[in-house]
């Protein structure tokens, strides 16, 4: 998982959620990765491709079956792992949403009343 900025109070749970994001600060995005959590309000990028907290960031979440989703965000938070130890140190970026699909927000909605039921 994404590490967390401590200083914020996240307001809406997270679900697992591992797909392809094409992501950066102009269309068309042209990082590839993949996120590691999602919620209504934003989701977690796993990369060593991190950009400032601050920066407004385009999304592609690509997802089985040729379904894509635009987002758009702001970086809440970001860490990068030294050379090296990227595979063995938490590293990514934490995105705030300021435009997000519809599509996407129901696919969070199904998955968490999923994971809620006894």
């Amino acid at each position: 998982m994404c590490p967390e900025d401590t200083n914020r109070k996240r307001t809406t749970n997270r679900i697992v959620f591992r797909y392809t994001v094409r992501y950066g600060p102009r269309k068309p995005p042209e990082f590839v990765s993949f996120v590691t959590n999602l919620s209504d309000t934003g989701l977690c990028i796993k990369t060593n491709n991190v950009f400032s907290p601050g920066t407004h960031i385009y999304m592609v979440i690509e997802l089985p079956g040729n379904l894509s989703f635009n987002a758009e965000g702001t970086v809440m938070w970001a860490k990068k792992a030294p050379p090296g130890l990227v595979r063995h140190v938490k590293n990514g970026m934490g995105i705030k949403f300021t435009q997000v699909d519809d599509g996407l927000l129901t696919i969070y909605r199904t998955k968490k009343g999923r994971v809620e039921r006894p």
